[in-house]
C-alpha cells in the first residue's frame, strides 16, 4: 500500500447549482508553470474529430499540485513509498511482477500485463514462470532478476529498522514467510513459504511486491556485485542504489536508470520538475499499432494554477489535466459529471482503490494519548466528520463515503454486507455531544470540553484521562487541495461546537509525511501532533487484497498512528490464513466499530480532463496509468 495525496492518474484500457462558469483565460502564475509548458512543446491537436488512431506524438499530463516525484527505485523506503513516485515514476519503467486493474475497471490481477503466468501452489511451494520479457540493455527479463529482488528485500528488512528501508514492510509476512527461493529454470522461480496462508493474499499482497531488478544494478559504489547470489553483498548495493535514486539530477543519464522493461524510459529532467518519457522500442508487452512516442508530466504548484493552462488552450494545450472540484460542475441526479466547463475536454472521475481516513497518533509520548486511547471519544469525533456535507459541498457532489477499513469504491467482493448499507456514523453532533456528557466531560460550546469524573468506570473519561483534561488536538494537513482545506474547516467548526478545539497546522504532502513518519521538520523532541491528513490516505498499492495487516496490524509500517489492538490483530490472521470471505467481513466489522483513524470521503483522485483528439482509455483504480495505450486521432 502506498501513501498519496489527490493523485492525478489515467490509464490506458482496453478499451443542482448551475454548472461552473468556465474561467476566463488566465496568465500561468509562476515561471516554474511557463518554463514547463514552453519546454513542453505539445504534439497534439486541440479540436476533436472522428478519424483513425495515429502513431507518434506527445501527450503532455498534469503531475498533482505541489508534487513531484523524488524517488526513482522500486523497493522504496517508507519516507518515499507514495503513489506520486510508484504510478507517476517507477511503474511506467519498471513493471511489477503481476499487474492489477483489469478493463472493466476492477482491482483484480490482470493477467494480459503481468510479467509472470499465474502462481502455481502445491502445499508450501508456489512455482512462478515468467513470460518472454526483455530489459532494454537486450538482457532478459529472468529468474535470476526476480532472485535479486527477493535477496534484497530479504537483506534489507532483516538489519534494524527495516521498515524504514522497505514501506511495505510487515512484521512476520513478506519476505519473513518466505522459507527459501531459487531459480529452476531461465524462467523458472520456486518459493518455499512458512505455515499456512491464503493463496490468494500471499498471490495479491505478497507475490505482487515484486519488482524484477535488472543485473545492471548489481552494484556498488566499487563495482559489480552479487547480491543476485549472496544476500550478504545486497545492503551494500542497497545503500549504493538508495543513493544514486535520491540524486534526481543524475537519474536521465544514469547507466542504471535507462536500464527499464516497462514501456518507458525517462529522458529529460529539468530543474523546476518537467519529465520527459520516450517509448522503449524493447518494451516486450502488448500495445496497440498506434500509440504515442513521448510522453511529459508537468509540475504545478496549485489547483488554480494548473486550472488556468487548461483552461487557457491555446496553440500548446494540456492534453490531460484535472479540474479541480471548486470548478467542478455539480453533476444531474444519476449522471457521473455534470456539464464539462472546458470545451474540447472530456471529464472523468478517477476514484483510487484505496481507503480515505486520516489516522490518530496513538504513540505514548502524546500527552493527549489518554483520550484519544478511548472509543467513545473516537466515536464523537466520527459523528462530526459530515461526509455527506463534504462531497455535496467542497467535492461538488463527486465522492463516495467511507463506510469502514475497506475501501468502499469501486465496489468488490471483498466489502462486507454490513458495510454495504452506507455510513454508519451518519452527521450527528447531538449524539457526539451526548457521548463525551455521558463519559465524564462537561461540554463547553463556547470554550474547551473538561473532563470533571475522571476514572474508569462507565459515567467516567477513561483509563489515564486525569481530572482537568481539555478536548485540544494538533491537525497537519498536506496543502494544494481545496477541498481538503474546506472539508477540515468544517470538521473544526463542528468540533467547536462541543468544546473540541482542533488546531490546523498546514504543510506541504512531503511535510506532512515527514512529521508523522520520522519527525522531520519538527523541533526536539518531535512534534506533538494528534491527528494527520495527507489527502485521501492510502491505497492498496502493491497489496490489493484489503486485510487490513500492512494498515492496521500492530507494528506494521503502514500503521502511521501505531494503533495496536490485540482482537483486531488475530481477526487480521484469519484472514491471511484462509481465503474465506467471510473472514475479512467479520474483521471489517469489528474494526469498523473501534475506529482507529477518522474515516474521510473517498474523493475522486481526480477528475480528469483529457482532449478529445487523445484516446486515453478506461481509468485503473489502483491508480497506474499506461499512456503506452494512449494515441492521437486526425
Amino acid at each position: 500500500m502506498r501513501r498519496g495525496l489527490q493523485r492525478h492518474g489515467i490509464s490506458g484500457g482496453q478499451g443542482r447549482p448551475e454548472a461552473t462558469r468556465r474561467r476566463r483565460p488566465a496568465a500561468l502564475t509562476g515561471g516554474l508553470l511557463a518554463l514547463a509548458l514552453a519546454a513542453a512543446g505539445c504534439a497534439s491537436a486541440g479540436s476533436a474529430s472522428p478519424g483513425k488512431p495515429t502513431a507518434g506524438g506527445t501527450a503532455t499530463y498534469a503531475l498533482p499540485p505541489n508534487t513531484t516525484p523524488n524517488y526513482i527505485f522500486p523497493l522504496s523506503p517508507g519516507v518515499y513509498f507514495s503513489v506520486v513516485n510508484s504510478s507517476n515514476l517507477q511503474l511506467l519503467m519498471y513493471r511489477p511482477l503481476y499487474w492489477f486493474g483489469t478493463a472493466n475497471g476492477l482491482p483484480y490481477l490482470n493477467e494480459q500485463l503481468s510479467l509472470a503466468y499465474r502462481p502455481v501452489y502445491r502445499k508450501h511451494t508456489v512455482t512462478i514462470r515468467l513470460k518472454k520479457y526483455q530489459w532494454s540493455n537486450g538482457e532478459k527479463v529472468d529468474a535470476k532478476d526476480v532472485v535479486f529482488w527477493m535477496n534484497m528485500l530479504t537483506a534489507v528488512t532483516k538489519i534494524s529498522s527495516s521498515s524504514v528501508n522497505w514501506g511495505g514492510y510487515v512484521p512476520h509476512e513478506f519476505p519473513s514467510n518466505v522459507l527459501s527461493v531459487k531459480a529452476i529454470g531461465a524462467y523458472k522461480v520456486q518459493m518455499k513459504i512458512k505455515g499456512s496462508f491464503s493463496r490468494q493474499w500471499f498471490t495479491d499482497n505478497e507475490l505482487s511486491q515484486i519488482t524484477p531488478m535488472p543485473l545492471a544494478w548489481d552494484v556498488t559504489t566499487t563495482g559489480k556485485s552479487d547480491c543476485a547470489v549472496r544476500t550478504t553483498n545486497c545492503i551494500a548495493v542497497f545503500k549504493y542504489l538508495d543513493a544514486q535514486s535520491k540524486s534526481t539530477s543524475t537519474w536521465v543519464h544514469s547507466r542504471l536508470w535507462s536500464v527499464v522493461d516497462g514501456p518507458w524510459q525517462l529522458t529529460g529532467l529539468n530543474s523546476q520538475g518537467l519529465l520527459t518519457f520516450s517509448f522503449n522500442k524493447e518494451y516486450s508487452g502488448p500495445v496497440p499499432p498506434a500509440h504515442i512516442a513521448t510522453f511529459k508530466e508537468l509540475p504545478f504548484t496549485s489547483e488554480e494554477a494548473e486550472y488556468n493552462v487548461l483552461a487557457a488552450g491555446g496553440r500548446n494545450p494540456l492534453d490531460v489535466g484535472y479540474l479541480p472540484t471548486v470548478d467542478a460542475p455539480v453533476p444531474p441526479p444519476g449522471r457521473a459529471v455534470g456539464a464539462n466547463p472546458v470545451h474540447g475536454y472530456r471529464l472523468q472521475p478517477l476514484y483510487q482503490w484505496g481507503l480515505s481516513y486520516f489516522p490518530y497518533n496513538f504513540a505514548s509520548s502524546d500527552p493527549q494519548l489518554p483520550i484519544i486511547s478511548q472509543v467513545y471519544f473516537r466515536h464523537a469525533l466520527q459523528l462530526l466528520e459530515n461526509q455527506a456535507a463534504i462531497i455535496q459541498g467542497p467535492l461538488h457532489g463527486y465522492g463516495h463515503v467511507s463506510t469502514g477499513p475497506v475501501g468502499s469504491f469501486p465496489r468488490t467482493r471483498y466489502l462486507s454486507p454490513q458495510a454495504g448499507k452506507g455510513d454508519p456514523y451518519p452527521y450527528d453532533p447531538v449524539a457526539a455531544r451526548q457521548l463525551l456528557k455521558t463519559h465524564g466531560w462537561t461540554v463547553n460550546p463556547t470554550g474547551v470540553t473538561i473532563c470533571r469524573h475522571p476514572g474508569t468506570g462507565p459515567t467516567n473519561c477513561g483509563k489515564g484521562v486525569r481530572a482537568g483534561a481539555q478536548m485540544k488536538f494538533t491537525l497537519y494537513y498536506a496543502t494544494g487541495q481545496t477541498w481538503l482545506e474546506s472539508a477540515l474547516l468544517q470538521l473544526k467548526s463542528n468540533a467547536a461546537q462541543i468544546g473540541i478545539e482542533i488546531d490546523l497546522i498546514p504543510k506541504t504532502f512531503n511535510g506532512v509525511l515527514g512529521v508523522v513518519e520520522n519527525g522531520s521538520g519538527c523541533p526536539a523532541g518531535g512534534c506533538p501532533w494528534e491527528l494527520a491528513d495527507w489527502g485521501v490516505g492510502w491505497s492498496y498499492v502493491p497489496d490489493y487484497l484489503p486485510t487490513g495487516d500492512e494498515l492496521f496490524q500492530t507494528g506494521s509500517f503502514g500503521n502511521t498512528g501505531l494503533y495496536s489492538n490485540r482482537v483486531n490483530d488475530n481477526l487480521i490472521k484469519q484472514t491471511l490464513n484462509s481465503s474465506n470471505i467471510k473472514l475479512m467481513w467479520n474483521w471489517q466489522n469489528y474494526l469498523t466499530k473501534q475506529l482507529p483513524v477518522v474515516y474521510q470521503p473517498d474523493a475522486p483522485s481526480a477528475l480528469v480532463e483529457s482532449i478529445n483528439s487523445l484516446h486515453i482509455g478506461t481509468q485503473n483504480p489502483t491508480l497506474a496509468i499506461n499512456p503506452e495505450d494512449w494515441y492521437f486521432i486526425r
